[in-house]
C-alpha cells in the first residue's frame, strides 16, 4: 500500500533574507533573527508553549529551484 501525505501550512517563518544568495553559509555565526507567525485559526494550539524548552518546525522551501541527492559542500565547489 502506498501512503500519501498532504501538508497544509499553519503559519509562516519570516527572515530578514530576501534572496537565497543573502542567506549565510553558516547561520550559527549570523546575528540575524527570524520570526514564526502562526495563523490565527491555529493559535489555540500554542496554549502553554512557554512551558517547553524546544519546538520543532517542519517547513517547505517553496522557492527552491531544485535539489541533488548528493552534493559537494559549498566551499569545495571552488
Amino acid at each position: 500500500m502506498e501512503a500519501h501525505y498532504v501538508m497544509a501550512p499553519i503559519g509562516v517563518i519570516h527572515t530578514p533574507f530576501g534572496e537565497g544568495d543573502e542567506i549565510p553559509i553558516q547561520p550559527v555565526f549570523s546575528k540575524a533573527l527570524g520570526q514564526v507567525e502562526v495563523f490565527a485559526e491555529y493559535a489555540d494550539g500554542l496554549q502553554d508553549i512557554e512551558g517547553f524548552s524546544h519546538i520543532i518546525l517542519l517547513y517547505a522551501l517553496h522557492r527552491s529551484s531544485g535539489y541533488a541527492l548528493q552534493d559537494m559542500p559549498f566551499l569545495e565547489h571552488q
